[in-house]
């Protein structure tokens, strides 16, 4: 599969539109949710299973005027091309992290981009156990053989679960994936805080600090940010690593 994305959108959102209609064979109205993106996308517009028509679209779009992004399967991050941080260290002018054995050290300057999400996964909640109740009326047709029915507990709504992650791009390294529930916290010392997402949002507001250089975006916090990103036809609970892979490559890349 190859995702093929426009970024960096500018001018007559109802011109956008009907050039992007033209080219994806779409109506104005499904191409014009596409070219409404927050920072002016990037915004996934279809995905191709065969490398040919995915390069002759990209074409035909650069033709118009727009800014494309093609990313290939190889191309989206998983956590085999991520090092998933566990314990971390923030020195004066560089930071180390470590994960299963494994330790990595990058300089604060070397930091591109600091990319924050949320990632959202919904279960379905368990049904309790039916119970029995009286039921006159069965009593009564039954001739008292059978004087009760099951009932059934009311459907609960889907539990969600939360978990916030952050992204940190430097040059010459792996994504570098800080993820609230599996970071060890320890190395804050007296800064500590009580709850996990608390300290999360501690490392985050520190390594923005010593990142200044780094750009910043948190759009995929949101299930509405993911799924604005994705559009229509991927899903945000299967598809999540293709809109960090597309927005991280966006926002590294330059137009053109």
């Amino acid at each position: 599969m190859l995702v093929l994305a426009i970024y960096n959108l500018k001018g007559n959102e109802a011109l956008l539109a009907r050039e992007l209609a033209a080219v994806l064979n779409r109506t104005v109205y499904e191409a014009g949710s596409r070219v409404r993106a927050p920072g002016g996308g990037p915004s996934v517009i279809a995905r191709f299973p065969e490398p040919r028509a995915a390069r002759d679209a990209a074409a035909l779009l650069r033709a118009r005027g727009f800014d494309t992004l093609l990313l290939g399967e190889d191309e989206i991050e998983d956590d085999q091309r991520r090092f998933v941080v566990r314990g971390f260290e923030l020195l004066g002018e560089e930071l180390t992290v470590e994960s299963q054995g494994a330790r990595r050290t990058v300089r604060y300057q070397d930091v591109e981009l600091l990319l924050r999400g949320t990632r959202i996964v919904q279960h379905e909640a368990r049904a309790g156990p039916p119970t029995r109740k009286l039921s006159l009326v069965r009593a009564a047709l039954s001739g008292g053989l059978i004087v009760t029915k099951a009932v059934h507990p009311p459907r609960q709504p889907p539990v969600e679960e939360r978990e916030g992650f952050l992204h940190l791009y430097a040059r010459g390294a792996p994504p570098l994936a800080w993820r609230e529930d599996k970071l060890l916290y320890r190395s804050l010392g007296k800064a500590l805080l009580p709850s996990r997402h608390a300290n999360f949002a501690q490392v985050v507001a520190e390594l923005r600090r010593r990142c200044p250089g780094a750009a910043y975006d948190e759009r995929l916090t949101t299930r509405a940010g993911q799924a604005q990103l994705l559009g229509p036809t991927l899903s945000t609970d299967l598809h999540l690593d293709v809109a960090i892979s597309v927005l991280a490559a966006a926002l590294r890349k330059p137009a053109g």
